[in-house]
């Protein structure tokens, strides 16, 4: 019998898996170095577990590709 995992990580959870600090993992998705969370709703949000997963193969080599985000005036 197979086990399923959660849909998503949430901050506890990923600070547990990681043993990052929270400081540390909010640094790190500034600079784009872990991947960024998913908002749920709310005030909720969470990590897939593929895109955890994708970290924990290679920490030091990971990296996402930011967008900066258009200002409002820019738009339009």
């Amino acid at each position: 019998m197979s086990m399923v995992g959660p849909a998503f990580f949430r901050m506890a959870d990923v600070i547990r898996i990681t043993a990052l600090s929270r400081a540390t993992l909010y640094r790190r998705i500034a600079e784009g170095k872990f991947p960024p969370p998913i908002h749920l709703g709310g005030r909720a949000c969470g990590w897939t577990p593929a895109a955890l997963q994708a970290w924990i193969d290679d920490p030091e080599g990971y990296s996402t590709t930011i967008t900066p985000s258009l200002r409002i005036a820019d738009r339009y």
